[in-house]
């Protein structure tokens, strides 16, 4: 089996089990929450103890059950309703080398005010990361998002996700997703087609309403550029809008089960992952749809 929990260097480290203080909890309901996480750190680390198994050090900046404090470098339009946020460490104990560890498909939790809420980062350096994240008309991180500056302050922990790939597992990866779920394919797709010693195809299908609103549509297009990626937009209200996208497949209206078993049905064997990210109505239809397939090898970013 090619997806396996990712067992991250940071929760190993004894230095951060340490129990978290009441105020490193929001009190939103967050899931994961960093009480829970704790405890189950402490469970895997007396599990290791007894078995034995060496303990390594971690490197990570940053920690599941604690914030960090990042401040905000930059804040620009990525299409209608989408932003691109750009947040970097500021705290000084940067010391032993430590920097950022993200694996591709793993989120994070943003604190701002008393509003919290999980992203998916698409890029992240030594000590910066970038999301894209898609605002809300009533949503109240999303208003507190609207009204943020450069400078100003946003908590982070983590990073969590179950989510592993090891380079040239699958012959083939088809994802699917919806809205801001691009967010959690993108940075595979990139680390896959990044790879010069990966074989892996990849066909990228996403679902959006509007053209306007379709993020990172230059990063598609240069992906597109390459021999192992393709992608197919579907979009809901496809009105008079123009677009050119090079290298990328429009298409008008839904997603539908028949759709999904014409992408799948070439495809469909012991080599193929399919990737599914949108709403959970989203999620639950296209997971059903794809099992419908025989597809074996199913992962839904929830």
């Amino acid at each position: 089996m090619n997806i396996d929990n990712i067992s991250n260097n940071n929760n190993n480290d004894n230095s951060r089990l340490a129990t978290p203080s009441e105020e490193d909890c929001c009190h939103n309901g967050c899931n994961p929450c960093i009480f829970d996480i704790h405890a189950k750190l402490l469970e895997e680390h007396k599990k290791k103890e007894k078995g034995n198994v060496k303990v390594q050090i971690s490197n990570n900046i940053l920690c599941q059950f604690s914030y960090k404090n990042f401040v905000i470098t930059d804040i620009k339009e990525a299409a209608d309703s989408y932003i691109l946020l750009s947040l970097k460490y500021q705290e000084n104990d940067t010391k032993n080398d430590a920097c950022l560890l993200i694996e591709p498909g793993q989120h994070v939790m943003l604190h701002l005010q008393d509003a919290t809420k999980p992203f998916t980062p698409l890029y992240y350096t030594n000590d910066s990361i970038q999301f894209l994240i898609r605002l809300y008309q009533n949503g109240k991180f999303s208003t507190y998002l609207r009204q943020a500056r450069i400078g100003n302050e946003i908590r982070v922990r983590g990073p969590y996700g179950n989510f592993s790939y090891t380079c040239n597992s699958f012959q083939n990866i088809v994802m699917f997703c919806m809205g801001s779920g691009i967010t959690a394919m993108y940075p595979i797709a990139k680390s896959i087609i990044d790879n010069e010693l990966e074989e892996t195809r990849i066909h990228f299908i996403g679902c959006f309403q509007k053209i306007s609103q379709i993020p990172l549509k230059k990063e598609l297009q240069v992906l597109s550029d390459y021999w192992n990626f393709k992608s197919i937009l579907y979009i809901s209200q496809l009105l008079n809008e123009v677009h050119n996208l090079h290298g990328v497949d429009i298409k008008s209206g839904r997603l539908h089960e028949e759709s999904v078993y014409q992408i799948l049905k070439k495809n469909v064997n012991s080599t193929t992952l399919v990737l599914i990210c949108g709403s959970p109505e989203f999620n639950n239809s296209v997971e059903q749809w794809t099992r419908n397939t025989n597809c074996n090898h199913i992962h839904v970013f929830e």
